[in-house]
């Protein structure tokens, strides 16, 4: 757990450092925030649930967000009391840099422990991650 835990840790600083040249530097909260998004809409209740934070914590969040301009909330026409997030344009040239900056992160990463070892770690981890849905 804790080779996990330092893992992700040096993952979200590299992810933080290579963005410093961004207008907004993005928290660790609003990058799990477009990670759990997806490119999808999620209602706040959702994004709480998934991310295993707080409504009042994803409400801060994508309020945060939506004043840079890279999401938008709407009213959910399932349920007017809910709101749905989505991203922006400008929150997708957003994405596509941080997806960029884990493209590196990966390279880095294979680099030190062979590309082999990564595909290796990734499938595994996406096998228990469908093990837990499934349960």
């Amino acid at each position: 757990m804790r080779l996990m835990m330092e893992n992700v840790e040096w993952m979200e600083k590299e992810m933080i450092n290579s963005s410093k040249e961004d207008i907004h530097h993005l928290t660790p909260a609003e990058i799990k925030l477009f990670n759990t998004l997806r490119g999808n809409k999620k209602s706040i209740s959702d994004l709480s649930r998934v991310m295993g934070i707080s409504r009042q914590a994803v409400h801060k969040t994508t309020h945060r967000l939506k004043e840079y301009g890279y999401i938008e909330l709407t009213i959910s026409p399932d349920n007017k009391r809910d709101r749905l997030v989505s991203i922006t344009n400008e929150g997708q040239k957003v994405r596509k840099r941080g997806a960029k900056i884990i493209r590196e992160i990966e390279r880095n990463l294979s680099k030190n422990i062979g590309q082999d070892n990564l595909e290796l770690i990734r499938d595994l981890l996406e096998e228990n991650l469908n093990a837990l849905r499934e349960e």
